[in-house]
């Protein structure tokens, strides 16, 4: 093994033991480390026996991305706050194709999961160039929020450059 593997196997471990660490102590409330210390030690050797590599992420492009995230995740929960307080808020649903842009598979697969934690979308599949979305009034510009969500993710992980 060279010093140049030896090196990235060792960073490597090191990102999923913190991340694994974080999520632990997270979801176990720091509590249980008995069991939380084989668990991530296995969940670490896991990653590197399937050869999983952090993402790469570009710090200058995080805060234009939290901002947007945040800003539709309060967006949404006004939305949600204002249609039980007025049930009779006119909805229509329907399943549209998005045309994705990006050709990179690990931006693909993140919109998808995080289609669905914008408000009113739900991300379903993705066949070739085109995610299926389900939208809970089509009259909304989820379009354009989706389009702008790739283009955060594609300047988050690399693809496109930061503005």
């Amino acid at each position: 093994m060279t010093q140049a593997a030896w090196r990235r196997g060792a960073t490597d471990a090191l990102f999923w033991s913190l991340i694994y660490t974080a999520l632990w102590a997270l979801f176990a409330a720091g509590q249980g480390w008995t069991l939380g210390a084989p668990t991530i030690a296995l969940a670490v050797a896991l990653s590197l026996w399937l050869g999983l590599r952090p993402l790469a992420m570009h710090p200058i492009a995080l805060p234009a991305f939290l901002g947007f995230f945040l800003k539709h995740m309060l967006l949404g929960g006004w939305d949600v706050a204002r249609r039980a307080l007025q049930p009779r808020c006119p909805l229509q649903p329907a399943w549209h194709p998005y045309p994705l842009v990006s050709q990179s598979p690990r931006v693909r697969l993140l919109l998808s999961a995080m289609v669905g934690l914008l408000p009113g979308t739900l991300a379903s599949r993705i066949d070739g160039q085109q995610m299926r979305v389900h939208v809970l009034d089509e009259r909304l510009p989820w379009e354009a929020t989706i389009a702008e969500l790739e283009g955060h993710l594609e300047r988050l992980l690399g693809e496109r450059e930061p503005r």
